[in-house]
This record gives structure tokens, C-alpha cells and sequence, in this order.
């Protein structure tokens, strides 16, 4: 059994696709050959809350942009204490603290992060799961899988869901809490992450992308204005003879390679690594 939403676009062409959905992984595939835009939102689950929040999926067309909102599949009751229930535990979250009953299977706890049944409860030393969440074996995750023509753009805001784009794009916008991007080609990118990395073939204009945990790549920059930083992880750029202009690549703890950028004005620096 399974729950899905699909929803095709009925303006023809190009897409400005705005997409939020808090858990779980979006792939988008650009397609040539493709004359409206559609969205399927889908997971095994059946039941519960994340089938509840594949169901009640709501889309918006004004013309050629497409809103998606995938409710929050982590966000129940009315409580003030986060409770997270896995096979015969129960851990609550008030104000900070962690009360665990019953046995700890499906519990993970490294340095400042806990996990329960693959899910971040505690991150860095801060809870960030959603009050009166619950995760249960077998609950199933959302996908959302995009099918956009070409010349399109595509927005995501989420709290840990991947993405990965196959394909070009004229802009790619992306805000992530727990989460990375791996992309084809695309003209503006404006990427920003905490936990997570950004990893891109090409940039033809303009690059700004940042994050504190991950790496940062970009495999041809023929851009006028770039932006890499990260604070622990590696930035590598390669730039070619068409782009112009400033390029900054900053990293606190990790390595900068920048390739190709001789005629560039070039700022690089990191406190933890090497520059080349």
C-alpha cells in the first residue's frame, strides 16, 4: 500500500516551481522533450502522519509558477514536550531535557547528536525535533519526484530532505536546515545549508552558496560573481576563460582548491587547511 499527490501543470513551458516539504528527498529531472510541468509527492506509508501529509499535499498554479507545500510529517499534537516513540521507547523533550523510557533500540547517540530510527532528535546538542513527533518503524518517507520542461527554476525550502536535479536550470534557490544538493547545470545558484553539501556541474552567472558542515563544489564556473563558504569542508572550484569578475572561496576547517582562476579577482582563505 502507498499514498501519493500528483499534480500536472496546466500553463505549458517553462516553470518557476517553489517547493517546500520538511523530510525525506526531492528529485527533479529537466526534461526537453516535456510540455507541462508535473509533481508527484508520494511514500509507502499508507497511514499516519506522513501519509497524512502526502494526502493533504497542496499545490498552487498562477500562471507558469507552481507552489507546492508538503505539510510538516513531523509536527502532532498540542503539547509543549516533544515525544518520540521507536519499537518499546519513548524519549520526551522539555525544555531541554531528555527523559527515555522502555528499551533503546533504534537509538544512536554520537558526541552531540541523538538518532531515533533514522531520525535526528538532537543536533549538535539542540533538539530539533517538531513537538509531538513521532517516529515509528516502518512509517514510511516522502519523495518528491519533479518532472520540469526546459528553461525552468526551481526553489526549495526544507529541514532534511536531499535533492538532486538532472538537468538544467535557469536559477536554483535552496534552503536547507539538514540537507545537500547535487545539481547539473544552472545560470543563478543561491544555495545555503547548515548541515549539508552543495555540489553542482556547471554556473554560468552567478554563485552564492554557503554552508557550515559540508563541501562545496563546482565543477565549471563561467560566472561574473561567485560566493563558496563553508566552515568545515572543502570548497573546489574550477573556472574557466568566460568568467569574469570576483570569485570568494572561505572555509574555517577544510581545504580551497580553485582552479582556472588566474584571471579572476580572487579572495580565498581558511584557518584549517591548505590553499592551491
Amino acid at each position: 500500500m502507498s499514498s501519493q499527490s500528483i499534480y500536472a501543470m496546466k500553463t505549458i513551458g517553462a516553470v518557476e516551481l517553489d517547493l517546500s516539504v520538511s523530510n525525506g528527498a526531492i528529485n527533479v529531472t529537466v526534461d526537453p522533450h516535456a510540455d507541462h510541468g508535473q509533481v508527484r509527492v508520494h511514500s509507502t506509508a499508507d497511514e499516519g502522519a506522513v501519509a497524512d501529509a502526502v494526502n493533504d499535499t497542496k499545490f498552487t498554479e498562477h500562471g507558469n509558477q507552481l507552489t507546492v507545500s508538503v505539510p510538516d510529517d513531523m509536527v502532532g499534537g498540542t503539547g509543549g514536550t516533544n515525544v518520540v516513540q521507536v519499537g518499546g521507547s519513548t524519549i520526551s523533550f522539555n525544555g531541554g531535557s531528555v527523559v527515555s523510557t522502555g528499551s533503546m533500540t533504534g537509538v544512536t547517540i554520537s558526541g552531540g547528536d541523538i538518532w531515533v530510527g533514522g531520525q535526528r532528535l538532537v543536533s549538535n546538542g539542540q533538539v530539533v525535533a517538531e513537538q509531538g513527533a513521532k517516529v515509528g518503524a516502518g512509517t514510511g518517507t516522502i519523495t518528491v519526484d519533479v518532472i520540469l520542461p526546459a528553461g525552468s527554476s526551481l526553489a526549495v525550502s526544507t529541514k532534511n530532505a536531499e535533492t538532486t536535479v538532472r538537468g538544467d536550470l535557469q536559477m536554483i534557490r535552496f534552503d536547507a536546515r539538514n540537507g545537500s544538493l547535487q545539481a547539473g547545470g544552472v545560470k543563478v545558484l543561491e544555495a545555503e545549508t547548515h548541515n549539508g553539501s552543495v555540489l553542482v556541474d556547471t554556473v554560468d552567472q552567478e554563485l552564492e552558496a554557503s554552508t557550515h558542515n559540508g563541501s562545496i563544489s563546482v565543477g565549471a564556473y563561467n560566472g561574473r560573481r561567485g560566493s563558496a563558504r563553508t566552515h568545515n569542508g572543502d570548497v573546489t572550484v574550477s573556472a574557466t576563460p568566460a568568467a569574469s569578475g570576483k570569485l570568494a572561496a572561505r572555509t574555517h576547517n577544510g581545504n580551497i582548491q580553485v582552479r582556472g582562476a588566474g584571471h579572476l579577482d580572487l579572495k580565498t582563505s581558511t584557518h584549517n587547511g591548505r590553499v592551491w
